[in-house]
């Protein structure tokens, strides 16, 4: 039976290939001002390198890590999520630091018992040499809250979000075809945008999101055009893809999420492109999400649905992320 401390937090990381990145993620989290936490590291690596490149951290009694199968963060996430008992939970990515501050100040909005969801503010890195743009963003300094307007999806990122435990389960956690990984025979079915996915779930139940420019990450995202495409890809398919469930599951009005969406990300970037920055770089990323989103909206109707949770149901022949993995306390 699990038992949980008031102002215990679960921090989860999904790992996989992030090179020396992720010592740095995990020593910034170590020197935050609010230390009642717990660190899920879960590495999705096929060697262990990573482990042996983190070992000195590990030794931290606050750090749990654990090597699991190749399933996506999405899927990863939602493992780590399970393995704790902390009312919340927070996620980064391991390509990003936090400030010391980070998780006193979402655990500050989630202590409010409407607040389902909390996101924070996130900031660009230092930018490498031969890289032209920072993506997943999140400057405002505005504090927002977000409820019932379940279309308006523009609260942060999942790199630097929390959420309610209780929340969190309710929900069934995040939509693992939406946040998948690069598995043999499958590819990457349904892209990228299980934050959002999530967000609109919280919106849709009835719950508040809040925005916080006081939790602050910076994100070492910096991308050239060739890898900022691919990113962008797996967006704009995610984005048809989220769509394609919310219409399956009774809500028809969701279409205008995909036209909002091509608009500020494909038009908009377009017209940036040509007039602002006389980029055709910028261009052909905006192209991009005037195209994906309609194959992402094609592939979303051949998975079944959980039309109760909102949930595209994980295919049998997609590896799940179980497994044994190694424990070190």
């Amino acid at each position: 039976m699990r038992t949980m401390s008031d102002n215990a937090v679960d921090i989860v990381i999904s790992t996989y290939r992030s090179g020396g990145r992720l010592h740095r993620t995990i020593e910034s989290i170590l020197q935050s001002s609010y230390q009642n936490f717990t660190l899920w590291v879960l590495d999705q690596n096929e060697h262990d390198q990573m482990e042996c490149g983190i070992a000195g951290l590990a030794a931290d009694p606050r750090i749990r890590y654990l090597r699991v199968p190749l399933s996506g963060i999405a899927a990863t996430r939602n493992r780590g999520a399970a393995m704790g008992s902390a009312p919340y939970i927070l996620f980064t990515n391991d390509d990003c630091t936090v400030d010391p501050e980070w998780i006193g100040s979402l655990v500050a909005e989630l202590s409010a018992s409407d607040c389902w969801a909390a996101f924070g503010r996130v900031l660009a890195g230092p930018q490498p040499q031969a890289t032209v743009e920072a993506l997943a963003l999140k400057p405002s300094r505005e504090r927002r809250v977000y409820h019932h307007q379940r279309f308006n999806l523009g609260f942060g990122h999942g790199h630097n979000m929390g959420v309610r435990r209780q929340r969190f389960e309710e929900l069934g956690g995040f939509d693992e075809l939406l946040g998948g990984a690069r598995l043999p025979g499958s590819g990457r079915p349904l892209g990228a945008w299980e934050d959002r996915d999530l967000g609109y779930r919280v919106l849709r139940r009835g719950g508040t999101i809040v925005y916080t420019p006081h939790a602050v990450v910076y994100h070492h995202h910096w991308q050239n055009w060739k890898g900022a495409r691919r990113s962008y890809r797996s967006y704009g398919i995610g984005s048809g893809a989220a769509v394609a469930k919310y219409l399956r599951c009774g809500d028809p009005a969701a279409i205008w999420i995909l036209f909002e969406w091509q608009f500020s990300q494909g038009l908009r970037q377009i017209l940036s492109g040509l007039f602002k920055w006389h980029s055709l770089g910028k261009v052909s990323v905006g192209l991009t999400q005037l195209i994906y989103p309609w194959v992402g909206l094609a592939r979303g109707l051949r998975y079944p649905c959980d039309r109760q949770r909102i949930l595209y149901r994980r295919p049998p022949t997609l590896t799940s992320a179980t497994g044994n993995g190694m424990h070190h306390a």
